[in-house]
């Protein structure tokens, strides 16, 4: 008879399933751990979470190796690391919303208002420094940033040449650029 460690993974599972041999799940577990971790690491981005995995997926298998008939262990293992690792992100997102729970409502709301004025300030210094900018430039910027207009459909609106509104865009940049940093 043929020793366990020289056995593929399909001979080897097959095996087990037959015997109940542990020490075919110790070589298993000798050949796939490491990149067992690896997978769950990418996943995961945690290795006391990789380890913990790792572990799952090992005593999943054990306990439910009688149910499959698998043809490539390889693919099968990384296909139940892969969705086993996705199930661990969907728990951590609940735990993460429940550990939000706490937070202050009112703290939140004083937050709030505070960003919504923040952003409320920069668009009026935006809209300022838009205003100071000299004619074709300004033209070209609201109409490119504002409406929505390609470089033609200005180009063909303004009666500018497509290069000339590409000029006036990047020039009017790095004016409002200059007029913001001076009003900061």
């Amino acid at each position: 008879m043929q020793a366990l460690t020289e056995m593929t993974d399909e001979t080897l599972l097959k095996h087990i399933k037959q015997r109940g041999d542990k020490k075919g799940f110790a070589i298993l577990y000798q050949r796939y751990a490491h990149l067992l971790f690896g997978w769950c690491l990418r996943y995961l981005k945690n290795q006391e979470a990789s380890e913990d995995a790792v572990m799952d997926i090992m005593e999943q298998l054990i306990q439910n190796l009688h149910r499959y008939e698998i043809k490539d262990f390889k693919n099968w293992l990384f296909l139940v690391t892969r969705n086993h690792c996705y199930m661990r992100l969907r728990g951590q997102t609940h735990v993460l919303i429940d550990d939000l729970s706490h937070i202050d409502d009112e703290e939140n709301m004083e937050k709030s208002e505070e960003l919504h004025l923040h952003i409320e300030q920069q668009e009026n210094k935006l809209h300022e420094a838009i205003e100071a900018l000299k004619g074709p430039q300004k033209e070209c910027i609201v109409w490119f940033y504002f409406k929505k207009k390609s470089y033609k459909e200005i180009a063909d609106l303004t009666g500018y040449e497509e290069k000339k509104v590409k000029s006036y865009i990047q020039n009017g940049k790095r004016n409002l650029r200059l007029e913001l940093e001076k009003s900061s």
